[in-house]
């Protein structure tokens, strides 16, 4: 898995824009998606991981605040992966403060990065 070392996010990126434009092209029954909301989450999710990792190794700040952010989100998407039915009110309002969490988290860590 070395080779995968400082592209990780750059393969959730890919996967984001495969997946993006295959819905584009491909619409499962009655117009709907091929792919579930929560399959975006979980990715922006993962992505937003890899890039606390990588500002973690850069600055040394070891806050909890985006990985908190990135866990619930994993958590939520999993829930929905297995078929829990989460309200689209519920669902949005979750994601807006676990997302604003862990906007907050890198935030604080890029504070931390030595000044040029």
């Amino acid at each position: 898995m070395k080779f995968l070392e400082g592209k990780r996010t750059f393969v959730v990126i890919g996967l984001f824009l495969i997946l993006a434009i295959a819905s584009l092209f491909i619409v499962g029954p009655g117009g709907s998606s091929i792919v579930p909301e929560w399959v975006y989450a979980l990715l922006g999710a993962i992505g937003f991981g890899f890039l606390r990792s990588a500002i973690t190794r850069l600055s040394g700040n070891k806050g909890w605040k985006t990985y908190v952010a990135v866990g619930a989100v994993v958590v939520i998407s999993l829930i929905q992966a297995f078929g829990v039915v989460i309200s689209p009110e519920i669902f949005t309002t979750i994601y807006a403060i676990f997302g604003s969490l862990g906007i907050v988290g890198i935030r604080d860590a890029l504070g931390d990065l030595p000044a040029k």
